[in-house]
This record gives C-alpha cells, sequence and structure tokens, in this order.
C-alpha cells in the first residue's frame, strides 16, 4: 500500500482488523491514515482508533485537528445501540475527505460478513467508492475445507452460483478462487485503474501452509489480481507470504 493510496477492503475474514493494522503502519511509516465505512462496523471496533470524529461532524477543520494529534482517525456515521453497529459515511463525504486530505491513507471498509470468513456480495454492495485505488479482497484461511452452508459462509447460495460448488460440500481452493475472482463477486464494483490484490488472513490457523499456497496459486490464475498476501493480521509480524506470478 503506498503512503496515499484509497483502500477498498472487501469480503470477510478480518476486513476490520486489517484496515486497522492498514492505518498503524501508515502512521509508523510517518503518513496519516483516515479509516472509515461506506457499510457498517461494530461498534465495538470503533476503540481501535486512537481518535473517531462522527460523519455529520466530519469539517475539514475537524478532522485536521484529530490528524494533527493521533495522526490516526476513524470517520464513521451515527451508531445503533440495537444492532450494536455503526453506520457508513456517505459517498459525498468519503469524496470529500479524500479532496481535504489527498496526502492521507484513506482505508474504507466496502461490504459486511457477518463475522464469517467467505462471503459473496448482494446486490446492494460492495460500496467502493469511485476514487479507489486499491481494492482487498479478503478472505479467512479457516474457510477452507468448512461446508458450503450459511453457518459458515456468508450468502452461501451466492457463493455457490457464482463458483459452482454444491451447497453442502466442503469449501475448496477452487471455491474461493471462483468466487473472489469473479466480475459478479470479488472483483464486482472494482473502479477502471485500481489495483486489486488478496489477502488470505488467519494463515497460522492452518497446521499445515501448503493449503494456503494452493489457495494463492488459483487466486492467481485471475489476471485481474496482483498479488496474493498470505497473512495473519493480529500476529506481531502480520505477513507470512507474499505470492506473485
Amino acid at each position: 500500500m503506498a503512503g496515499n493510496d484509497v483502500v477498498a477492503l472487501v469480503g470477510g475474514g478480518g476486513k476490520s482488523t486489517a484496515m486497522f493494522r492498514l492505518a498503524r503502519e501508515a502512521v509508523e511509516r510517518g503518513g496519516v491514515a483516515i479509516t472509515t465505512t461506506t457499510t457498517k462496523i461494530y461498534a465495538s471496533q470503533i476503540a481501535h482508533a486512537p481518535a473517531s470524529v462522527p460523519a455529520a461532524e466530519a469539517s475539514r477543520e475537524r478532522v485536521t485537528a484529530a490528524l494533527a494529534a493521533h495522526r490516526h482517525v476513524l470517520v464513521i456515521g451515527p451508531e445503533n445501540r440495537e444492532t450494536k453497529r455503526a453506520d457508513g459515511v456517505p459517498l459525498a463525504l468519503f469524496h470529500d475527505l479524500r479532496a481535504w486530505f489527498p496526502d492521507a491513507a484513506l482505508i474504507n471498509e466496502a461490504d459486511g460478513s457477518r463475522m464469517r470468513p467467505f462471503k459473496a456480495p448482494a446486490a446492494h454492495e460492495p460500496v467502493i467508492p469511485a476514487e479507489t485505488t486499491l481494492v482487498v479482497l479478503v478472505v479467512g484461511a479457516d474457510a477452507l475445507g468448512q461446508p458450503l452452508d450459511d453457518a459458515h459462509v456468508h450468502r452461501a447460495a451466492l457463493v455457490s452460483a457464482l463458483s459452482g460448488t454444491p451447497l453442502g460440500a466442503p469449501v475448496t481452493a477452487e471455491t474461493i478462487a471462483r468466487t473472489l475472482g469473479h466480475a459478479d463477486g470479488g472483483r464486482k464494483g472494482v473502479p477502471p485503474g485500481a489495483r486489486v490484490v488478496a489477502l488470505v488472513n488467519k494463515v497460522d490457523a492452518l497446521p499445515d501452509p501448503a493449503p494456503a499456497r494452493a489457495l494463492a496459486a488459483s487466486l492467481l490464475r485471475e489476471p485481474a489480481i496482483e498479488a496474493v498476501v498470505l497473512a495473519a493480521v493480529r500476529a506481531e509480524k502480520p505477513v507470512v507470504e507474499v505470492v506473485r506470478r
């Protein structure tokens, strides 16, 4: 990720954690980071940012002051106590944030997965702003071998339709690769010219990394995916391996 990339994270298996990790790394490299969502985020995750600004109060001056004090700020919509989630920001505000802070890393969680490690997008998602320069397709390695059903996969029927894997069958590397590589799957809504990278998270949960490497090889058969990062984003050293063609 470049210092002023506009990043959209889609998929499942650790998007929020990856978003805050990327922001922290941007700050550690001497930059500033704005995190946000164009969908929803769990209220419990707000504390992962050193400062947050409500979308209704997100003026250039307010965000500038927060960045000056903390170098990383989260901008979110109102919190819903019943759902325990916060709403996303309107696209107009996202456009303003990019215009106000062109040198900041702007990192956006662009869809939801209901805490599942793997998903396919519904008709209304993802919400990827046109300014996005890097789309990260996130999947949890712990999806491998699980049954293709709604208990383990978000929108299992859509995954089945995109991948050809029957409902109830084990999720394989090909299931994930076909779904993430599909124009109506992981690559849905990617703006023209944006780079696409896959992030296979929770590789440390596998007893053997070979299935994750097989998944990376399958993903790289899609020409639009330029690299696959095998990772454990909660670990001290999050990147396990970067796989390229």
